[in-house]
Parts: structure tokens; C-alpha cells; sequence
């Protein structure tokens, strides 16, 4: 989740906090280096993989996908295909996070918005996957989530104390309202598109392995688990945790017998945007199931402006750490997009992408400015609704990107 002025320079405060070690945090048993490629949910079975590397999970997952889109198919399933398949990425971006929401609206109102085989979210991308995922039928969820809510409906200040501990919010607000929109109806009816071979992906960050982990949230919802819901908002919490502003994220797991707790945070410190481990051949998985490749376009839409923002900087530490942060997750962006459309490239796939466009200037007074969220998402929607957003071949640099 990407902070602005004045949060990030809550963020540069906490890490100095926390890097002095002035408050000691509940010990956890890390789960050894050995182990980490063994460690499962216990009870969930295939529920996530790295999201570096093509690992026998993952191939397992996508043939148990294919089988599942055959027989949907076959059965006449709404957008379940054997020669096509539309995807939706959507990326980090705090509050920027209404532009993706504004958008999908649009797009449904424009009558041309997809049905999504797969959709993806990180950080602030990942709260209204679920929704997207659903489809049109939640659009008013997801207005409703990012525009009625402002900061103090999300996190709490937790003042000098959280500088000297572990995070300078608390996000308990933000776990209550995560725990009113995915109720046990709202699991069941992601639970029903998993059977049909369809996927609601979202990314954390191991943050003991450097490695970003991809969660399959349709697959936790179809497992019928008894604390399935409480496993889902854990894993949406971690996907926005940016360490030092939120708290990081303990998931408990087993490995050869012993129980450890995994730490996670925002999947946007490994990536921007995600869609599946690099090399993943999907043609030869669609070449086993259906006996052809299918036609495949990934729709990314970015929480973010791709150009520069001139702003001029004050020239003290906060300031110009704050600058520099924002800048770096900028250019991350754009290179996230750029990696996702050339492995698009590489499996004959397309990707078509949009962001805020240049010319929206509001400036936003917090991070979850309501004001600020609620304008945005009414550009978003307009670009939805008028056809002509996506754009193809991201650009080399922010200052080609006009």
C-alpha cells in the first residue's frame, strides 16, 4: 500500500524506530531456512505458491484450473472458454486505490467489461479484487469501500508508542471493515467461481524469505475450512502492510511437524503489480487440456499516474526521503507493468493497461482523503465508460509515458 505526505514521513519515523530497538515485540518461532518450502496452512492443501519461481504447486493448481474451465465449458458456464481468456491485474496505491474501483464501475456501465478468468490484486489492489472478481454485481461494494471511508476508518495513530514499536498504526478499524464485507455469503459466491476453473489471486511478501507469495483466495474459500474467512482477512491485511506504518502479519503454518508463524507484508515491496510466477508456460498447459492455446488478454489497471509530478521538494531528511519513496514506487510500477507485458509477449498474450491520467490534478490532503478518493473515482469511471483508456506497450521511463 503506497503512502503520501503526511503518512510516509510517518514511515521513515517508524523505521528509524524500530531499527533502534527500543521496544521489544512478542517472540514468534520463524520457520527455519530448511523448511520453508514445506510449510503449509494446516488444512488448506494448494493454497498459495511463490510468486518468483514455477514450483510443481503451481503447475498443479493450473491443471486443476484447466480441468475445471473444460468441464464449465462443456456445461455452458458464463465466460468459461476453451479459445479465450480475459484477465485483470490491479496494483497497489493506498487510497489511488478509488481509480481501479471508479474504473470497473465505468466499464460496466460502457457494457464492454470482460468476464474475468483470473483477476489479481496487491496492496490496496488486493481489498477490491474480491469485488472485481465477483462482477458487476459489486460495483456498489466497491464504491462504497473507496469512497464513505476516510483515515480515521481505517487505522489509529498509536502516537509515540507506535514509533517505538512495531508499527505506527494500528489497523484494527481496517480488520473490522474487512470483516463486514467478506462475510460467509460473500465466500460462497467466490467458493462457486472457483469451481468453475476461475481464480481471485492476491500478493503478500515473506518477508523472512524476500520472496512474494501468491494466495489463492478462491481456492481458501472453497475449502469449506471453519476459519477460512479468518485466514482470508489475515492475508488481505498482510498484502497492505507496509512495514513501519502497519503492523506486519503472522500466519501460523506447519512444517515437519512443528507449528511456526510466517511474518508477511505489503505484496507491494516485491511488486507493483502481479499475475502468475515468470516462465509459466501457459500454452503448454492449454495445449494438454483443450488440444490448442487460447487467445489471452491481461487488463492491468494501474492505481497510479505512470508520468512525473513535479512538486518542489524541501530540502531536509523527512521531505526528501518521503519524495524519494514515492518516486521509487513510480518507476517500480512502470516496471512491473513492463516485466508483465513482456512475459505477455513471451506466451503470445497481449496486456492493455490504464492509470490515472495526467490531467487529474486533485491533490490529496491524507491518504484516505475521502474528498480526494471520491473525485477520483469519478475520473475512474468516466475512463471506464469511455472506451478509449487501455493503451499497449508501456513506456521505457515515467517521461515517455504522456
Amino acid at each position: 500500500m503506497v503512502f503520501h505526505v503526511p503518512a510516509r514521513t510517518g514511515f521513515i519515523m517508524a523505521l528509524a524506530a524500530v531499527m533502534s530497538g527500543c521496544v521489544a515485540v512478542q517472540e514468534r518461532a520463524a520457520v527455519p531456512s530448511p523448511q520453508l518450502e514445506a510449510a503449509q496452512v494446516g488444512g488448506y492443501g494448494d493454497i498459495r505458491f511463490w510468486g518468483d519461481a514455477v514450483t510443481p504447486t503451481i503447475e498443479a493448481v493450473i491443471r486443476r484450473q484447466y480441468q475445471q474451465v473444460r468441464e464449465a465449458s462443456r456445461a455452458g458456464e458464463p465466460g468459461a472458454s476453451t479459445r479465450k481468456a480475459d484477465f485483470l491485474a490491479i496494483s497497489g496505491g493506498g487510497g489511488e486505490g478509488a481509480y481501479a474501483a471508479g474504473f470497473l464501475t465505468g466499464w460496466t456501465r460502457s457494457g464492454q467489461r470482460p468476464h474475468f478468468e483470473v483477476v489479481t490484486g496487491v496492496s490496496t489492489g488486493a481489498l477490491g479484487a474480491p469485488f472485481a472478481f465477483l462482477g458487476p454485481a459489486y460495483d456498489g461494494v466497491l464504491q462504497e469501500i473507496y469512497t464513505r471511508y476516510s483515515d480515521s476508518d481505517l487505522v489509529m495513530d498509536r502516537g509515540v508508542l507506535g514509533l517505538l514499536g512495531s508499527s505506527r498504526y494500528d489497523t484494527t478499524p481496517l480488520k473490522r471493515l474487512l470483516e463486514r464485507y467478506m462475510t460467509d455469503d460473500v465466500l460462497d459466491a467466490i467458493a462457486r467461481e472457483y469451481g468453475k476453473g476461475r481464480r481471485l489471486l492476491v500478493q503478500t511478501t515473506n518477508i523472512d524469505a524476500q520472496r512474494p507469495v501468491i494466495w489463492d483466495l478462491s481456492a481458501i474459500a472453497a475449502s469449506g475450512q471453519p476459519d477460512r474467512r479468518e485466514l482470508i482477512v489475515r492475508i488481505l491485511l498482510a498484502s497492505t502492510a507496509l512495514p513501519g506504518l502497519f503492523p506486519a502479519v503472522r500466519i501460523r503454518v506447519d512444517a515437519e511437524g512443528r507449528t511456526y508463524d510466517e511474518l508477511h507484508v505489503d505484496g507491494g515491496v516485491t511488486a507493483q503489480l502481479f499475475f502468475a510466477p515468470p516462465r509459466t508456460r501457459f500454452a503448454r498447459f492449454e495445449q494438454l487440456a483443450f488440444g490448442h492455446a487460447r487467445e489471452r488478454t491481461l487488463y492491468v489497471i494501474r492505481n497510479g499516474k505512470l508520468t512525473p509530478d513535479y512538486k518542489p521538494t524541501e530540502e531536509r531528511a523527512l521531505p526528501l526521503a518521503t519524495r524519494s519513496i514515492m518516486t521509487l514506487t513510480k518507476y517500480q510500477g512502470l516496471s512491473d507493468l513492463r516485466r508483465l507485458d513482456r512475459i505477455a509477449r513471451e506466451t503470445n498474450a497481449r496486456v492493455l493497461f490504464t492509470s490515472i491520467p495526467p490531467d487529474f490534478t486533485k491533490a490529496a490532503r491524507s491518504e484516505f482523503d475521502r474528498e480526494y478518493m471520491g473525485e477520483l473515482f469519478r475520473a475512474g469511471e468516466q475512463m471506464g465508460m469511455s472506451g478509449r483508456a487501455w493503451r499497449s506497450s508501456p513506456p521505457p521511463a515515467p517521461a515517455l509515458a504522456l
